[in-house]
């Protein structure tokens, strides 16, 4: 069978003859750097975190966010049995599950191999390879490789100090061991003993001449911190300097821009022309300080590497690599916004913004992601986690006071941009809190315009978040503004923020959003047309009107190749598996949800990939697969709280509540319905999420069960709502009943 009739299979059924292979006949199958498929590994500073998982500290001073510092962790999700509808359990955190969970079932498959072996390397150990219980899955064993053997260990110092000055088991193996036989560092140490120029290869010699190198005498990290210090003593001036621009670098260096900022004896760097730049790379490669990439031809650091090499250069050195780099970058060609395809196209825009951070130009900084990182991040590439790493740069004293920038203006719109990296990254609660300082500059300011910008952001994070009341009347504020202003573009958003605000709790079918929808089409604002058609599809989904919202999902996806925002292209495959599922097309559901679902884990889209997941549990429940339903719904709890996205969560109960009471479960189908209907709640209605409190209503009303007493909902502690005009008798007017989504 050749390879074009293997690719003209079906996948299911090249996944078939790959097991049935592997059944039948002795195979070793290496599955080497799994992490790659990870979603703690699909990001852009994948280079910078260290084996444990955890980022090292970056030449900008980022501080590592909490999500990533959760990766490894095994606590509580914060869940209560209650809100995940059963018995307690340990959490798989997220960031070790697969991007795309059909990748999880084939890790799991693997294990109930018959003939053959499966040996998979790994950073983080994959938690689709772990039962709910936090167990090892059956058929699964783990080795932690934290570092070598002894006799590895000597075995591998032998190789490169060879000779018999080279050193005595007694006295390197207690050395060894203090850092964990960790191979990099042997590998560094050995090339600094061979090198040592009074006594070449000689250990004793060398130890004997650096009386404070003592690694047993630290914990694991910091001894390796201080056996790489000492790693690099003896390394010659071009060396060091080279390893210190690499180390600038935020992401992975090309040879043309290093051969651009280290090769010129004219202008003062450190290699006379490129071959004395190749042999100094390939001699730090060799001593394991630097890593070539070379299919991609680039270059650079182990995390540890970075951080002990960046914390030993100067300040005075510091700016001055910095200036350097940022004279490189900053000649590079402006890339079309509209063009951009990935990150990588993005480098030297990251690299320069790098620069402008570290010699402490802010203003600059600030400015520049502004009119050059700004869109593609955030429409073309929804590249939300990154943005978080770069806006945060601008908070040197933390992100609960104002960004080092001067101008009020840029301070609002850095808040803004900042607050909308969190809500797309799963974060709405925390972003509100942005987007309402940002808001509050703006009217300081006399921005009005910015201010209903601002309002409709915050609209939709108060949505997510469940408080109702407070979403609806922000959007009504930004309409009111936006007539006022007599910025139709706005005056459309707003409408159809309030339409969703609206049909969400079951008020109204979608007069606002046709409105929008008439607006941009008038404008000829195609893309914008797609965004809500998108969220007409959704409306249209609330209602049953599955017909409907498969036209409109259709439009969406269309409408998403004008700009290619890569949000835009999720939301639409999302709805359209929906829409799918509502009309029992079991195939075309599987096939776009999955779509979904792993472009929204991709770029970390929160909000895109909780509705897919609890819709794809659905299909499986409706296939009696109740075992991959739990599981989808099992990725669902942990960022449903953590959000918090009290909807997703009433829906995901709902489906738990489904699956008990097909399983004949009738007190769990009762636990998870009555969490359901407390996460609907929200404000109480009528500013409750009503399609969820239905479902809840409805679960409870057929297993007998009661509903629970929550407090109504109290009009003193909110603001008046508002009053507008959502349709009046323009050339936009729709007709009650006119073009309705249901």
């Amino acid at each position: 069978m050749t390879e074009t009739d293997v690719r003209a299979l079906q996948p299911h059924e090249r996944e078939d003859r790959l097991f049935h292979l592997l059944d039948t006949r002795a195979f070793l199958l290496v599955l080497d750097g799994l992490e790659r498929i990870l979603l703690a590994y699909a990001r852009m500073d994948a280079a910078h975190l260290d084996a444990l998982g955890a980022r090292v500290p970056s030449p900008a001073g980022v501080v590592p966010d909490e999500m990533e510092a959760e990766v490894t962790s095994s606590g509580s999700s914060g869940l209560s049995a209650e809100s995940a509808g059963g018995g307690a359990r340990v959490p798989r955190h997220r960031l070790r599950m697969c991007s795309d969970p059909r990748h999880g079932r084939f890790l799991r498959r693997l294990t109930q191999v018959k003939q053959s072996r499966i040996l998979i390397s790994t950073r983080l150990y994959p938690a689709d390879l772990e039962t709910n219980a936090g167990q090892k899955w059956p058929g699964a064993d783990g080795i932690e490789l934290i570092g070598l053997s002894d006799d590895d260990a000597l075995a591998l110092w032998r190789a490169f100090i060879g000779g018999e000055r080279s050193g005595t088991s007694e006295r390197l193996l207690p050395c060894f061991r203090g850092f964990g036989n960790y191979p990099l560092l042997l590998r560094a140490l050995a090339g600094e003993v061979a090198e040592y120029k009074p006594a070449p290869g000689d250990f004793d010699r060398w130890w004997q001449d650096h009386p404070a190198f003592n690694p047993a005498a630290l914990d694991l990290r910091n001894a390796r911190t201080h056996v790489l210090g000492y790693a690099l003593e003896g390394l010659r001036d071009v060396h060091t300097r080279t390893l210190q621009t690499l180390a600038a670098f935020r992401m992975p260096a090309t040879w043309e821009t290093l051969c651009a900022v280290l090769v010129g004896a004219d202008d003062g760097k450190p290699c006379a022309n490129q071959d004395a730049l190749a042999t100094v790379l390939m001699e730090l490669e060799d001593r394991g300080l630097v890593g070539w990439d070379k299919v991609a031809n680039r270059y650079d650091l182990h995390p540890i590497v970075r951080g002990v090499v960046w914390s030993g250069v100067t300040d005075e050195a510091r700016r001055g690599i910095y200036t350097n780099l940022h004279a490189h970058f900053e000649a590079a060609p402006e890339i079309d916004e509209d063009e951009v395809g990935s990150l990588e196209e993005l480098t030297p825009a990251i690299e320069l913004y790098h620069t402008l951070i570290g010699l402490g130009r802010y203003d600059d900084a600030g400015r520049f992601f502004h009119w050059r990182l700004e869109i593609a991040t955030l429409y073309r590439l929804n590249a939300s986690r990154q943005r978080v790493e770069l806006l945060e740069q601008l908070f040197s004293n933390g992100v609960e006071t104002l960004p080092q920038l001067r101008a009020p203006a840029y301070q609002a719109v850095t808040l803004n941009s900042l607050a909308a990296a969190y809500h797309f990254c799963g974060q709405p609660g925390r972003a509100a809190l942005l987007f309402r300082h940002s808001i509050t500059i703006q009217s300081e300011i006399k921005s009005d315009d910015e201010v209903s910008v601002g309002l409709g952001n915050l609209s939709e994070a108060l949505r997510l978040s469940g408080l109702l009341c407070e979403a609806e009347a922000t959007a009504r504020r930004a309409l009111v503004i936006s007539r006022k202003q007599q910025d139709r573009n706005q005056e459309a958003i707003s409408l159809y923020l309030l339409g969703l605000s609206l049909a969400g709790r079951g008020a109204a079918i979608s007069l606002a959003s046709q409105r929008s929808l008439r607006m941009f089409i008038a404008q000829s604002a195609h893309q914008y047309e797609g965004h809500v058609s998108s969220h007409v599809a959704q409306q249209s989904l609330w209602y049953g009107a599955f017909t409907a919202a498969n036209t409109f999902a259709d439009s969406a996806w269309e409408l998403a190749h004008v700009k290619k925002n890569e949000r835009d292209f999720i939301r639409a495959a999302r709805l359209q598996g929906t829409a799918a599922l509502g009309l029992s097309d079991f195939a075309a559901a599987d096939e776009r949800l999955h779509h979904a679902l792993t472009r929204a884990r991709q770029v970390n889209l929160v909000e895109e990939e909780l509705p897919a997941l609890i819709a794809l549990a659905e299909l499986r429940r409706q296939q009696a697969k109740p075992d991959e339903a739990r599981e989808l719904l099992g990725a669902v709890w942990d960022s449903a709280a953590r959000g918090p996205y009290p909807l997703f969560h009433a829906d995901a109960l709902n489906v738990l509540a489904a699956l008990e009471r097909d399983a004949g479960q009738t007190q769990a189908a009762s636990a998870a319905a009555t969490a359901a209907y407390r996460h609907a709640w929200c404000d109480g209605p009528p500013y409750a999420y009503h399609w969820g409190l239905t479902a809840a209503r409805r679960h409870l009303q057929e297993l007998g069960g009661l509903e629970p007493q929550l407090p109504p909902f109290d009009p003193t502690q909110h603001e008046p709502m508002p009053e507008v005009e959502i349709n009046p008798r323009d050339e936009f007017y729709v007709e009650v009943g006119e073009e309705e989504a249901g």
